[in-house]
């Protein structure tokens, strides 16, 4: 009987447990409480964290277009022609020894100072390169520095080893993976600085767009993201940048008005095009500050700051002219079916 009772108040007591357990597991999830987000040494939003978020630009460069970056296509495409100095000249030696006039490729095109090393010991006797000059001819001047010559062969190597090496297709398996991995690091930059231009401006186009195989593009995660961006770069006091990313998440919010102004006020419409106002007014008065204080002293980002802000003004000039027309047709609508009664 005694163990009877044992039992009885064991099963009671982890029913009870359960039932909490799943009540408040519930509640807590509804309040977004069982959401874990590290933040190891305070480094997000730090100082710290905007040079990271910086550094990391360009790893994420790689795999958002799939293992070749714009900066390194002149390094490959020379990578292709010189890797093995004049080993891919074979064919063009052949034609010439064996009297065939015809020359697929000419080196003489080429420029040489790629700093890759060649070796036309046995080029020149078939004469499909251009000969080296006499020994007592090189000087120093035409040799590189070691230090340069280091420099690119880390070029090369950093090159190659982001390189795609198969022409096929991707894979739908690899796809995914290039967006898990894409979407990952460029979530990590924005965390790490979510006032920075490019890893918003990255993050959202990749939300809000179909990158990768992936089936649609998540707009309210996308609005989402710009609000939770223009919330947290309206607490700066000092940088100009800042406000002109919160300008960005707040055209970004006038788009998806504009874009869905069925679901939207007037009212909603008139505020979105004031905080994008008060965003530009306040970088603008930021700017002409850090300029005197002298906090900004280098006119490739005094200009890099003024063309983003140009671009921002011409977006939302374009973007005003077409939700002024769709919020005045979405007026007359309602007042044609919601008509004045005169006493």
């Amino acid at each position: 009987m005694k163990k009877s009772m044992q039992h009885l108040t064991l099963s009671c007591t982890t029913l009870l447990g359960l039932t909490l357990w799943g009540g408040l597991a519930s509640q807590f999830e509804a309040e977004d409480k069982l959401t874990f987000e590290p933040n190891p040494g305070c480094v997000k939003g730090s100082p710290y964290g905007k040079v990271l978020a910086l550094a990391m630009q360009g790893p994420i460069d790689f795999y958002w277009h799939q293992g070749q970056t714009h900066e390194h296509i002149h390094i490959l495409n020379a990578d292709d022609h010189h890797d093995d100095g004049c080993a891919n000249c074979g064919p063009e030696c052949e034609s010439k020894t064996s009297g065939d006039s015809h020359v697929a490729h000419s080196h003489s095109d080429h420029d040489h100072s790629h700093g890759h090393d060649h070796d036309h010991e046995q080029a020149d006797s078939c004469g499909c390169c251009p000969e080296e000059p006499a020994p007592q001819m090189v000087t120093a001047e035409t040799r590189k520095p070691l230090h340069t010559l280091a420099k690119e062969r880390i070029e090369k190597m950093e090159a190659v080893a982001h390189r795609k090496t198969n022409g096929k297709p991707l894979s739908p398996a690899h796809q995914k993976y290039l967006q898990s991995v894409t979407e990952d690091k460029l979530r990590l930059a924005y965390e790490l600085d979510p006032t920075n231009y490019t890893n918003y401006g990255n993050l959202h186009l990749f939300i809000a767009t179909t990158n990768f195989g992936k089936g649609e593009a998540d707009d309210s995660k996308a609005v989402a993201l710009a609000r939770e961006t223009l919330s947290f770069c309206q607490h700066e006091e000092v940088d100009p940048s800042t406000w002109l990313t919160a300008a960005s998440a707040a055209y970004n919010i006038i788009y998806h008005i504009g874009r869905y102004h069925d679901q939207f006020s007037v009212e909603e419409a008139k505020a979105s095009l004031v905080d994008f106002d008060q965003c530009m007014e306040t970088f603008e008065n930021l700017l002409i500050k850090a300029v005197e204080e002298g906090r900004i002293v280098s006119e490739a980002r005094f200009n890099e700051l003024n063309t983003r802000a140009k671009y921002l003004k011409k977006l939302r000039t374009a973007q005003g002219v077409y939700m002024k027309r769709m919020m005045s047709t979405k007026v007359a609508e309602h007042t044609s079916s919601h008509p004045l009664s005169v006493k």
